[in-house]
């Protein structure tokens, strides 16, 4: 019983720490140069491949895909790519409804990692849980956040957090950093 515990907790720490970036003014980057894709947590609720749930994760095609699975993450969706920028979303678990927990963004620039598009993982139906991606070139992204106050309903989040992401091209690789931070409420 303890040991369980002691597997899930450092995930469900970060998962409760990962909305927190969404309220700094400008967020300090926490994607490195040269970084590994990070290691899947520890699957809370179903795995990702679930029998129930198999049909939303994909196998694997290209050398990005495979980095990402190799590290312990299921493929969700089909990966968008503009030009050189590719960004694939993955996760390790799920709800009782098929809806991604402890789920990540990767971007890579030319099939090399550059970066997630949140400090740790994230859940459906959570706070800091990452709703939309618009690619706005292949050097710039947008991501839509929910927001959930403590008497927001899971179904309605009460406000939305819009980070801006440059994905830059350097000698030594590419990187993605977070540039601007804006909240504004769900409905007008």
């Amino acid at each position: 019983m303890v040991l369980s515990l002691l597997l899930v907790t450092p995930a469900v720490a970060a998962a409760a720490q990962t909305a927190s970036w969404l309220d700094e003014e400008r967020p300090m980057n926490w994607n490195k140069m040269r970084a590994l894709v990070p290691e899947g947590p520890v699957p809370d609720g179903d795995p990702a491949d679930t029998q129930r749930c198999k049909d939303q994760v994909r196998a694997p095609d290209t050398a990005m895909d495979r980095a990402v699975t190799s590290r312990g993450w299921s493929l969700l969706g089909p990966a968008t790519t503009y030009g050189p920028t590719s960004i694939i979303v993955a996760n390790t678990s799920v709800d009782g409804m098929c809806r991604p927990r402890f789920y990540q963004a990767f971007v890579f620039v030319k099939g090399r990692f550059a970066g997630t598009l949140s400090p740790g993982p994230m859940n459906a139906r959570e706070d800091g849980a990452e709703s939309m991606i618009r690619v706005v070139s292949a050097s710039e992204l947008t991501v839509q956040y929910a927001r959930y106050a403590d008497a927001d309903p899971l179904c309605c989040p009460s406000r939305l957090t819009i980070v801006r992401f440059r994905v830059e091209r350097l000698r030594d690789g590419p990187i993605v950093i977070p540039v601007t931070v804006h909240t504004r409420p769900s409905s007008p």
